[in-house]
């Protein structure tokens, strides 16, 4: 065929160096056989989460026996609970450390280890807690002996279960409770404390350490407070105390010491006697005699006023009131309410197991009389009519809570002579004796305080008269 010649190559390619011949891959040298499976990647435990679970297990396990300790006296089934979460806190330290080992431990030989905690805890538990305890309260104990501290004795009784405390224990702490009462005087917290042992130990002799230390320091209270008292010779006031009635208040006081209360108890009784005696009929004769008398009862017919209602039990009640008001006022100023409370005793109220002052009165009509008049409108003063006179025979004692009778004295009195009468145009004519009887009565206050040693009240020479009510 015809033509000019095609050039071969007409575009030239650059040529490149040949690539160097590197080996083949290892793999190459051990061909698998055709068709095998492309083998699984291979990967050991992992070692953080071996140290996470060895810290998790070593804190549940420490924490577990801990409070198996603690709990473990609360029973078997306590105890057992304990253990298994114990033994399942060492699970996770055994198989935790072998995974930082590079090791596994199989599933199930693993679950042995909670199963031999859950039987030892159950087993041992209440034995180690037991063991435990005991050691607690050793140590706590003697250190409470030490101390006296009441607030060391709390922690003992309110941290250390009760089954592990010593018969004495709580008595001491009762004690400790007394002694800290004591230093602040908080008396009625002693007496709080003495009616919570005579009424839940009153056979215990664990706590008659509490009742020594009450009966030492409310005595000490007392004499404290005895010591206030005036003596004969202190003052012209202190001439009239009783040293036999003061020995018979000194036994009451002993027996506050160590009571639930501070109560003694006041007991009136009162009865009259108004029928006219032998003799008033001089005196009454004198009175007819006097020109006052004859002006206002010319026929020799003299009025002798009525004593109406002065001599009521109503009245009564009211000058008792003034009894209790005077000497309560006197004792307090020397005894603590929680050292000494006088208290009325009710007329049907049991008098077994209470401290007692018996004060009796009997009122009698004696053979005297007084004139009782009145000036007019004039100034002219003119007999109202006679009073006849009376005397009242006075019995103070003093029994124990036997009812022994410690202190005994009779007395007899007259109302006072020269008092003065203060005017109320509401009072009846009667009320004179009215008037006459509170003095009495307040007089006679003033003499039985007077007797303890004690200051009596201010004394009244005006008196005014006042219808008590029912």
């Amino acid at each position: 065929m015809g033509g000019p010649p095609r050039p071969i190559n007409p575009f030239p390619q650059p040529s490149y160096p040949a690539p160097p011949n590197f080996p083949p891959p290892p793999q190459a040298h051990f061909p698998m056989p055709p068709g095998s499976p492309t083998p699984a990647r291979t990967t050991g435990p992992s070692k953080a989460l071996g140290v996470v679970k060895f810290v998790i297990g070593a804190g549940l396990a420490l924490g577990l026996v801990v409070a198996l300790c603690i709990h473990g006296h609360e029973g078997a089934g306590a105890g057992a609970a304990m253990g298994l979460f114990a033994g399942l806190g060492l699970r996770w330290m055994l198989t935790g450390g072998a995974n930082v080992a590079g090791r596994r431990i199989p599933v199930l030989p693993s679950l042995a280890v909670p199963l031999i905690g859950l039987i030892a805890g159950g087993a041992a538990g209440p034995a180690l807690s037991d063991m435990y305890w005991r050691q607690i309260e050793q140590t706590e104990f003697e250190e409470c002996v030490a101390s006296e501290n009441v607030w060391d004795w709390n922690s003992y009784i309110w941290d250390i279960p009760d089954q592990f405390h010593r018969p004495e224990a709580k008595a001491r702490h009762m004690r400790a409770e007394v002694l800290q009462a004591l230093q602040f005087k908080d008396y009625s917290g002693v007496r709080l404390k003495l009616a919570t042992v005579k009424a839940m130990y009153p056979d215990d002799s664990n706590f008659d350490i509490v009742l020594a230390a009450a009966a030492d320091g409310m005595g000490k209270a007392y004499d404290e407070a005895l010591a206030k008292l005036t003596k004969p010779g202190d003052d012209e006031a202190a001439d009239a105390s009783d040293e036999d009635l003061r020995a018979a208040f000194a036994v009451v006081l002993k027996d506050l010491s160590t009571a639930r209360d501070a109560d003694v108890y006041v007991a009136f009784s009162n009865s009259a006697r108004l029928a006219t005696p032998p003799g008033h009929e001089d005196a009454l004769e004198w009175w007819k005699s006097q020109d006052m008398i004859k002006q206002t009862f010319p026929d020799g017919n003299v009025k002798i006023i009525d004593p109406g209602e002065a001599f009521s039990a109503r009245f009564d009640a009211a000058r008792r009131n003034t009894f209790m008001t005077a000497t309560q006022g006197a004792f307090k100023s020397v005894f603590d309410a929680n050292l000494l409370s006088l208290r009325a005793l009710q007329p049907k109220e049991e008098r077994a197991g209470k401290l007692v002052l018996e004060v009796t009165s009997e009122i009698r009509r004696t053979p005297t009389y007084f004139n009782n008049s009145r000036a007019d409108a004039d100034g002219v003063r003119k007999s109202l009519g006679l009073l006849f006179g009376v005397e009242v025979a006075w019995g103070f004692k003093v029994f124990d809570r036997q009812g022994k009778q410690l202190y005994e004295r009779q007395t007899v009195s007259q109302p006072a002579e020269n008092i003065r009468i203060e005017p109320n145009a509401a009072a009846p004519e009667w009320g004179v004796y009215s008037i006459l009887m509170d003095s009495a009565y307040y007089n006679y206050a003033r003499q039985v305080i007077s007797q303890f040693g004690l200051t009596p009240p201010t004394e009244r020479t005006s008196f005014r008269y006042t219808a008590h009510k029912e």
